[in-house]
Order: C-alpha cells, then sequence, then structure tokens
C-alpha cells in the first residue's frame, strides 16, 4: 500500500491507496467503473469520503497519479489464472463447477440479485457469499451472508479473479434467460 498525507493551509488528508492489482481488494475493483472521475477512484481506494476530497483546496493531483500508476500496471497473465480452491473465513471453500446443481434457496437469491444488478461487479461479493456459505457453515442458511460478504471484499481481487469470471459468466448467461423468461414476446421469437 501507499501511503500519503496532503497538506494545504490547515487542510491535512491521510491514507493509502493499492500499489498494485495484488492488493487491490474485491469491493474496491467491484465499485471502479470507466465513467468513475478521477476523485471518485481516489475515494474508491482510499476509503476516504469523495466530499473530503471533493471539499479539500490541497493538490490531490500526485495522488491521483499514484492511483494510475498502480492500476496500470496490471499482470498480463489475468485471464490464464487456474480456478483453485479458496480459504474464506480460515475454511477452504470449493464452488460448484454448475450453478444449477447447487441448493434451491442459493439459486433463488441469486436470481432476485440479477433482476436488480445493472452492473454484475456489485453483486460479486454477494453472490461469492452465496455459493462459499454451505463450504463455510456445512450448510446453506441466508441470514448469515453478511460476514461472509464482507471477508469477501477484503480479499485481493487477484487471488478470487478465476472465481470471479467464471460467476460472471455464469451470471450473464443466467440474466439472459430470466429475461427470456420474463418477456413474453421474446419466448415466442426464441422458440
Amino acid at each position: 500500500m501507499i501511503k500519503f498525507e496532503i497538506r494545504f493551509e490547515g487542510d491535512k488528508i491521510k491514507g493509502t491507496v493499492p500499489s498494485s492489482w495484488e492488493e487491490l481488494t474485491v469491493k474496491q475493483w467491484a465499485a471502479l467503473r470507466p465513467e468513475n472521475s478521477d476523485l471518485e477512484i481516489v475515494s474508491i481506494l482510499s476509503g476516504i469520503d469523495l466530499e473530503i476530497l471533493e471539499n479539500t483546496k490541497g493538490d490531490l493531483s500526485p495522488v491521483v497519479e499514484m492511483v494510475y500508476k498502480a492500476l496500470a500496471d496490471m499482470p498480463s497473465d489475468l485471464k490464464d489464472l487456474p480456478r483453485q480452491a479458496i480459504t474464506i473465513m480460515g475454511k477452504r471453500v470449493d464452488f460448484p463447477k454448475n450453478l444449477d446443481f447447487t441448493r434451491y434457496g442459493q439459486k433463488a437469491l441469486t436470481k432476485n440479485l440479477l433482476r436488480d444488478a445493472e452492473d454484475m461487479r456489485a453483486i460479486i461479493a454477494d453472490v461469492f457469499a452465496i455459493y462459499a456459505q454451505p463450504s463455510i457453515e456445512g450448510k446453506f442458511d441466508s441470514n448469515n451472508l453478511e460476514p461472509i460478504k464482507k471477508a469477501i471484499e477484503a480479499m485481493p481481487i487477484i487471488q478470487v479473479l478465476p472465481w470471479v469470471i467464471f460467476f460472471l459468466k455464469r451470471l450473464r448467461r443466467l440474466k439472459i434467460n430470466l429475461l427470456i423468461a420474463s418477456d413474453p414476446f421474446l419466448k415466442v421469437l426464441i422458440k
């Protein structure tokens, strides 16, 4: 992590930002969008409230430069990383190979998330928690997902990226199927 401190006329902002993709968390990655402004990116990566950054009189351009340099050094072999078991909250998690062969509660919760999601990245930690929870606690219980989600959000994105790609592909396919199933016109066209 890169520490920074900006001072200007009594204004003082201190924080840290990831120095590489290995330090970028799932939560930070999920919040990043192409349309984010420089200050929004610094806010996402440092955890400093956007309003504080917007209202400082200090020059934040050195921090913005640090952030872009760290993100520009993305490893080139991200697509080739193998899917491996992950340890979450001290438990080894083996994710399913097929989302159709899971517990009904997992599928129902995932479908509900998909209906409301505009961007799949926004729900990736939720989906991870839904499918990791039975490995961690022995059975699925939707009331126990929040601590697992928080643990996943704090993990480095590099560590879970192969599973993120797996889930994003499956979720896109599932969302398309949900859209077709809910639209009588599309059902007729597809038959």
